[in-house]
């Protein structure tokens, strides 16, 4: 088998050698265990129920048995199952739905219309704190019901959760990360008071409500756990989305330049910079006992990681996937927001987040430029620049 030294500092999920391994075969190995790298199996592989999302088993990985940390991963939404998920996932499914994301709209225009502006005004501009960082923090506010003055004492801790993923890589990540689920829970106990004595119409209102009535038998913990991974999901996952779709931009400006000229393509857009650049560049899952997957033997409490992004410029389910394009239309579903019961609740809210700011900016200003160094975090995980510096000229 290929190996991939993923944990690689300068390592990328589609580099010549990552494509010339998926050309070989279905998987490679890696410090990590196998990472798959087509299509047809990471698909399958997310919706095997042979395999769970193993958050104990990850942390125990990386040394973590309790702390912080743990008490926030393994109890999180994401790694339950069956019943037990369905039951923390109730509390929340009927606030993401068409008709909550369509009432968002309005403010997300206006909310991008007014970042633009201050674009225009600048010229240049740090892309992820003056906007990408925004965005998401001003819709999350205004579902949740977390007031705006707030929003920078918890933008560093949403975005350092991220780093969750990227254990592996070393360095300070489990310190930022322990910090970030200490604060949040903090702040979080104090929203959870507030919203129990003045509530409001918001979803955090919504779910307070319904934990005081004890219909979906939901503790006190589960309840801040929930929000704590709600306000993570609302914020970095888009972020970092929204920052790897200017990036693409920037290097394809003939796209960019379509995309004002047809506004109509916004969707299409979006998807396409989902599957080129995914924010979630990479997930994984455990065996839950002893199989063989497409020939590959497996432990139960194995792990294999599904490489988002270079899945999805697999030729056999993206022909003439090897080029970004906006208008290409490609059937094969994107891999990074799950697949099955735990498919992305936001998944629809961050998408339409993008088709409505990407039409309104590529209408205002000419293609991004970079202007000045990008910093970027680990391939694995949420990937996604930490700096990217951008000038902007105005249309016309």
């Amino acid at each position: 088998m290929p190996y991939l030294n993923v944990v690689d500092p300068g390592f990328s999920l589609v580099a010549p050698e990552v494509m010339a391994a998926q050309a070989a075969g279905w998987y490679a190995d890696s410090p990590l265990g196998p990472f798959v790298l087509r299509h047809a199996e990471a698909d399958e592989l997310l919706r095997d129920r042979r395999f769970d999302h193993g958050g104990d088993g990850y942390l125990r990985q990386h040394g973590i048995t309790e702390g912080p940390i743990h008490d926030w991963w393994v109890p999180m939404i994401v790694n339950r199952d069956g019943p037990d998920h369905r039951r923390l996932r109730g509390l929340v499914a009927g606030s993401f739905t068409p008709r909550t994301v369509e009432r968002l709209r309005p403010f997300i225009r206006a909310t991008v219309a007014a970042l633009a502006d201050e674009i225009a005004e600048r010229g240049e501009v740090e892309f992820v704190g003056a906007v990408a960082d925004r965005l998401p923090l001003a819709v999350m506010g205004e579902l949740l019901g977390v007031p705006a003055a707030d929003h920078d004492t918890f933008r560093v801790w949403s975005s350092d959760l991220g780093l969750i993923f990227a254990l592996a890589t070393g360095g300070d990540k489990a310190d930022r990360v322990e910090r970030a689920v200490a604060g949040l829970d903090a702040y979080l106990d104090g929203l959870i008071d507030e919203k129990t004595k003045h509530p409001a119409d918001d979803l955090i209102s919504t779910m307070v409500a319904a934990w005081q009535r004890e219909e979906p038998g939901i503790s006190r913990a589960e309840l801040r756990n929930l929000l704590v991974t709600l306000v993570f999901g609302a914020h970095d996952n888009t972020r970092q989305q929204f920052s790897n779709t200017l990036v693409t931009f920037a290097a394809h400006p003939g796209q960019w330049t379509l995309l004002g000229e047809r506004p109509e393509l916004a969707d299409s857009a979006v998807r396409e910079a989902m599957r080129w650049m995914p924010a979630a560049a990479s997930l994984f899952r455990r065996a839950t006992e002893d199989l063989e997957f497409h020939g590959l033997p497996v432990a139960a409490g194995g792990f294999l990681t599904v490489a988002a992004q270079t899945a999805q410029r697999d030729p056999r389910a993206y022909p003439g996937g090897d080029r970004f394009d906006i208008t290409a239309g490609f059937d094969a579903p994107l891999l990074q927001f799950g697949a099955g019961p735990h498919y992305c609740l936001g998944a629809a809210l961050a998408q339409a987040e993008l088709s409505e700011a990407l039409p309104l900016l590529a209408r205002r200003f000419e293609p991004p430029v970079i202007a000045g160094e990008v910093t970027w975090r680990p391939a694995i995980g949420t990937h996604g620049p930490d700096r990217l510096p951008l000038r902007f000229i105005r249309s016309g």
